[in-house]
């Protein structure tokens, strides 16, 4: 069982790999065509779009946390007929939510228009917004179910497989579409048409994999967290696209084109993040079902030190690179001011708490602790939302950024404290101890990148590229010798599993 664990976690790894480094590239490339081709206007109004046909994930999170909780244990049981009903329940809900997003489409076409501040056509604005819509509807009518199956069977590298082929084709295409002089409706709907190749793909492979009866009485039951469940994606969804919604209303497009950039930034790190924690769920949900109390104990340990690692080593080169990066990405665009000290450092500081609350989101989901701590949710989404509202009426951008790091930190505390009480009994000093150790490594390396980082990196790419490497190399020496000190066993045992795998694989 364990062999078969590190062997699927190797494949994901490696899959997300590929996918996230892929995805990042594609998403440098795009946008940057798209600002310079049709302006920062369009490239925030194509943000703004995005956020706002995500808020219908809020239906789709819902079923799909309840199912995957609930497929951990027929799984791991080896179920089948158990595992069937819960699919077939999930993929009735999921053709609910399909026709939901059509209506939902429809009528944000009709009033988004009105939301924009600026001279636009109510025309392209609204086939703007359909055109983005179609591949949203795609993707939640035909292939979250099977994407949910494959999660909990920590197999989501057959997914991540088939989304680089989407996404390459989709960037090819788009690019070629753009240079091409075409209008942003038609390379959006062009893009949309693309992404219907997953679902088409996970159908085929499920069918061929597992032996699911389709036929079968859909088990509801396994679904009875939803609620629950859905009450966290609700406050997730608001939270997360409080800054895109607070700056469409309250500012313009433009503006939104500079969140965008700086979260092309964020959502590159939350990525490469990804990598290393994508199957962790999936792993201690197993662990939960089995009941390996003292397995989850050690593993999360482990977890806790990858993390706080990767946020030792990448997020202080973010600190000293990031603005230098903004000066060279927008370089000869001057239709709005893309370089913001402020607004940089503090985002920053609130993707460290969002990145740092990993493993305690991981665990309370894989144990399905959603209802226990749902309040949490519901608060951090009111935190955000009510000082981004107030704050960007007098500080602009900044005061969503201020918004979002408040709501952050209520929530990581929050999550770790659960967890230590509740989960694995421990003392909170554990988080605090981990949470010193990442502001001190942080601390250390700005202080000895920044000087070099700051003359030479906004050059060119070139020497960004370089003082990149130098502060990367700096952080990972800083970062090992304090793992010396201070984290030796867990290092050592993250070091033994990551040897397991690999030599699995041999």
């Amino acid at each position: 069982m364990e062999n078969s664990r590190l062997r699927k976690t190797y494949l994901n790894s490696i899959w997300l790999i590929i996918n996230q480094v892929v995805a990042f590239i594609v998403s440098l490339i795009l946008p940057r065509l798209i600002i310079s081709t049709y302006g920062s206007a369009y490239n925030g109004m194509i943000s703004s779009i995005t956020q706002f046909l995500g808020f219908i994930s809020i239906l789709r999170l819902g079923v799909a946390g309840a199912s995957r909780v609930s497929l951990y244990k027929s799984l791991a049981e080896g179920d089948i007929k158990k595992t069937s009903g819960i699919v077939k329940a999930t993929e009735k809900y999921m053709q609910k939510i399909g026709y939901a997003i059509i209506v939902y489409v429809v009528i944000l076409s009709i009033i988004y228009p009105y939301i924009l501040r600026g001279n636009y056509s109510y025309a392209e604005v609204t086939v703007l917004v359909v055109a983005i819509g179609i591949g949203t509807f795609a993707q939640y009518f035909f292939g979250i179910t099977y994407q949910t199956l494959l999660a909990a069977d920590q197999r989501l590298y057959v997914y991540n497989a088939v989304q680089t082929v989407t996404v390459i084709a989709n960037c090819v295409l788009s690019s070629v579409l753009i240079i091409a002089g075409l209008s942003i409706q038609i390379v959006k709907l062009c893009a949309s048409i693309i992404y219907l190749i997953n679902p088409i793909f996970l159908n085929y492979y499920v069918s061929r994999k597992y032996n699911i009866d389709k036929k079968c009485e859909p088990d509801n039951s396994a679904l009875q967290q939803r609620g629950d469940v859905m009450g966290h994606s609700i406050a997730n969804i608001v939270h997360e696209n409080t800054d895109m919604i607070v700056l469409t209303i309250f500012c313009n497009v433009s503006i939104v084109s500079v969140y965008s950039v700086y979260n092309l930034v964020m959502g590159g790190l939350r990525q490469v993040l990804n990598i290393f924690t994508y199957s962790s769920e999936a792993v201690l949900g197993n662990m939960w079902a089995k009941g390996e109390k003292d397995s989850i104990r050690k593993n999360l340990s482990y977890f806790e030190y990858m993390v706080s690692s990767f946020i030792s080593i990448v997020f202080p080169c973010t600190i000293v690179l990031i603005l230098p990066f903004v000066s060279l990405y927008v370089k000869g665009i001057y239709d709005v001011e893309y370089v913001l000290p402020v607004y940089a450092l503090i985002i920053i500081v609130a993707q460290i708490f969002f990145c740092f609350r990993t493993p305690y989101l991981s665990l309370v989901q894989a144990a399905g602790h959603y209802k226990e701590t749902k309040r949490g949710a519901y608060f951090e989404a009111a935190i955000n939302l009510f000082l981004s509202v107030v704050l960007v009426q007098f500080v602009g951008i900044v005061g969503t950024a201020v918004g979002t790091l408040a709501a952050n930190v209520f929530r990581t505390v929050q999550y770790s404290f659960y967890v230590s009480k509740h989960l694995v009994k421990r003392s909170n000093l554990v988080v605090a101890k981990r949470m010193l150790w990442i502001f001190l490594n942080n601390v250390v390396v700005v202080l000895m990148c920044y000087p070099f980082t700051s003359r030479i990196a906004s050059l060119s790419w070139s020497k960004w590229v370089v003082c990149g490497i130098a502060s990367m190399v700096i952080s990972v020496i800083c970062c090992f010798v304090s793992s010396v000190v201070f984290y030796r066993s867990d290092f050592n045992g993250l070091m033994s599993i990551v040897k397991r795998m690999f030599r699995r694989k041999k």
